[in-house]
């Protein structure tokens, strides 16, 4: 089975907005700079749109994107065009006191896996569930990658199965193991900038999909990874 890529996301601070990318670099730890970064309150708790025993629910989190300048460091740049940094005063002003822009450590901020992603007729499914025109948006669900299939939810067959990404003639390709579905949550309900609140979304989850769209994976090997480049499912 063959795949092509046609949608690639890094979010460079957790439970923010990210942007989108022709081009990826994938570490060890998935894709360079995603979820690398976070607010985190004097608890150690950290910002998200949800509450978790981790996290702290902090409205207005998908009001704001991050982007990575030259030096990999993140850039929020805020509803009213204010640019946040790690360090800024302002960031306390607006998140609360003691809240501070945070590399991981040696704990990692993200969820779950190293690298999500999702398939083209699952968002099409999906919609079609909800009763809408148009597929869901992807941006709801905040996967790294997403692949154009013609199967819906045909990702969930792939659990337990290596992956190949890209690579061509000299050069070595990503593999991703692929571990789970992906649970989603409250997150995907949430109002962004040209979304609305949308509470059918995980209400139609949770009864026809336990929960779950996309699939979580574990890196194997990585690699650069670009739009139009094929996946292959061993």
């Amino acid at each position: 089975m063959t795949f092509e890529v046609v949608g690639l996301h890094r979010f460079p601070v957790k439970s923010m907005l990210g942007d989108e990318h022709d081009r990826l670099e994938f570490d060890a730890s998935g894709v360079v700079g995603d979820r690398l970064w976070a607010l985190r309150y004097p608890d150690g708790k950290l910002a998200s749109g949800k509450h978790h025993q981790r996290f702290r629910r902090t409205p207005g989190m998908l009001e704001h994107r991050a982007t990575c300048d030259g030096d990999g460091l993140p850039v929020v740049h805020a509803p009213d065009g204010a640019t946040l940094r790690p360090g800024d005063p302002r960031i306390p002003e607006r998140f609360g006191e003691g809240v501070e822009l945070v590399r991981a450590g040696e704990e990692s901020h993200k969820d779950v896996s190293a690298v999500s992603l999702v398939g083209t007729a699952s968002l099409r499914a999906l919609g079609d569930l909800l009763g809408d025109a148009d597929p869901v948006d992807v941006r709801r669900l905040r996967k790294n990658i997403v692949v154009a299939t013609d199967e819906p939810w045909i990702e969930e067959s792939w659990v337990g199965r290596e992956i190949v990404l890209g690579g061509g003639p000299g050069t070595e390709p990503l593999r991703l193991y692929v571990t789970k579905r992906v649970k989603r949550c409250v997150m995907v309900t949430q109002a962004q900038p040209g979304l609305p609140v949308d509470n059918r979304v995980l209400k139609t989850l949770t009864a026809t999909r336990g929960m779950c769209i996309g699939v979580h994976t574990d890196m194997v090997a990585p690699a650069p990874l670009a739009l139009g480049d094929t996946v292959v499912v061993r």
